[in-house]
């Protein structure tokens, strides 16, 4: 089964961002990956999808396993040793703790790619359209022409211009 691409154009960040609350919110439109272009006044493309990052994956996982392993000496009696050899303890298990859970975090956000990447000419040809200060959402959905006119009426009240189909994507 392959997956499309819609693209809507938003009078501005605050209506999309409206929108895109307002669409994730209907149970029965399955939105399977959503992304957002934009052209800033210097002409800058900015492309902003759901992908999970190393360096996301990175911080989470370190911030975690700090936080982990300070709790874990800490419960195991580190806090009973006298003077500064607490917090030597709670200290290097943080430490510890943190690069060990960056570099799973790192690993994981590797192996587990969640977004979507749409090809470089779609994105190139569509920020030729955009006006600064008017993005656009590009929804990936599974069957687009039966919810295109569902889109359309879910979409107006945000003054959003739709674009039919972008492309057809391969599913994973």
């Amino acid at each position: 089964m392959s997956s499309e691409l819609v693209v809507a154009i938003f009078p501005s960040r605050t209506t999309l961002t409206k929108a895109l609350d307002h669409l994730m919110g209907i149970k029965d439109l399955h939105i399977e990956h959503a992304a957002i272009v934009a052209k800033a006044n210097s002409g800058e493309v900015i492309f902003l999808d759901d992908d999970i990052g190393p360096d996301e994956g990175g911080i989470t996982g370190g911030t975690l396993g700090a936080a982990i392993a300070a709790l874990g000496v800490a419960q195991l009696g580190a806090l009973a040793i006298p003077g500064v050899g607490a917090l030597i303890a709670v200290g290097a298990a943080a430490l510890v703790g943190g690069l060990l859970g960056n570099v799973t975090g790192r690993l994981a956000a590797n192996l587990v790619d969640s977004g979507f990447k749409p090809d470089h000419d779609h994105v190139s040809s569509l920020s030729g359209r955009l006006e600064a200060g008017h993005p656009a959402l590009i929804l990936e959905v599974a069957n687009a022409h039966a919810i295109l006119d569902r889109l359309k009426a879910e979409l107006q009240p945000y003054r959003a211009e739709l674009v039919d189909q972008l492309r057809a994507v391969a599913a994973a």
